[in-house]
């Protein structure tokens, strides 16, 4: 509906406007941390110190970059003082521990030769799923304390980057190690059709969340169609979606070529459907 001013009036409305603070840089920091800490929690349930290790580069990776976005690693101090309130406090202080805790887990079992036993085992794995837990929700769960942008909001954000992160990661060691190929087939497949279906919920709730949520939707097919239906939900997950189902129906038939191809076309719809979501976040009209 047009917009019409009296005349005389004064009109302070300003359209709708796209969120610039956030771009690839901060979509590729989200993709590091679901990662890195999907593939060391699924490394350390294998037995694997070299994929442990691994998923400690990358989540230091994700701590470079987030440091770069800071400016100053000073900053990182400000960043973790509002813990009690903010997710993005919570994910400074987090994802450090994180760190330091898998850098002595790595320490202790690949380096000391430490076996741990079955209580020592079981309390590993449970403080290591919290952490992955938190991290791979934690940059969802971060934009949905932007109000003002209604595209990140409705609660499906925290559990798409979530499954993200957490079939990447699967996906990534089962190209290294075919562990998971071996034991659980299906999980691969499963997580990245759960990934499609919140996704697609994820759009349909937002056509109907406001007008700047709907504008956010119009502005992915119009600005970024080719990277989020092409490299995101064609290359991202259509194929390696249709790729597990064929190995998880005839695990004989896998190759390392074919556990390398689901884990590229994986991480590279979970980099393109990231950074997209950030580019459309789409401020309302200010009155």
């Amino acid at each position: 509906m047009t917009h019409i001013t009296r005349q005389g009036a004064v009109d302070f409305s300003v359209g709708y406007k796209t969120q610039t603070t956030w771009k690839f840089q901060e979509a590729m920091t989200f993709v590091l941390e679901g990662l890195g800490a999907s593939l060391f929690f699924v490394a350390l349930l294998a037995g694997s110190i070299a994929g442990m290790a691994a998923g400690v580069v990358v989540l230091i990776g994700s701590g470079a970059l987030l440091m770069s976005h800071l400016g100053r690693p000073m900053n990182m101090i400000y960043v973790a003082a509002n813990f009690r309130h903010s997710w993005m406090s919570r994910g400074a202080v987090l994802i450090p521990v994180f760190i330091l805790l898998a850098l002595l887990a790595v320490l202790a079992l690949g380096v000391l030769g430490w076996q741990p036993g079955a209580g020592s085992r079981i309390a590993l794995i449970v403080v290591f799923a919290a952490l992955t837990l938190f991290t791979v929700m934690k940059s969802g769960l971060v934009l949905t304390t932007f109000p003002a942008i209604a595209f990140w909001g409705g609660g499906l954000l925290p559990v798409i980057f979530a499954l993200s992160g957490l079939s990447t990661g699967l996906a990534v060691f089962t190209a290294y190690d075919g562990f998971l190929l071996a034991r659980w087939a299906w999980l691969t497949p499963a997580l990245t059709a759960a990934l499609a279906v919140a996704l697609a919920m994820h759009l349909l709730s937002m056509r109907n969340a406001g007008r700047a949520a709907k504008v956010s939707v119009g502005l992915i097919g119009q600005r970024h169609a080719a990277a989020f239906y092409g490299a995101g939900g064609l290359v991202g997950l259509a194929v390696p979606l249709a790729l597990g189902i064929y190995l998880a129906i005839d695990p004989a038939a896998a190759t390392p070529w074919l556990a390398i191809a689901i884990a590229a076309t994986r991480l590279l719809g979970d980099i393109a459907i990231r950074d997209v979501l950030l580019k459309v976040g789409v401020y309302d009209k200010v009155r």
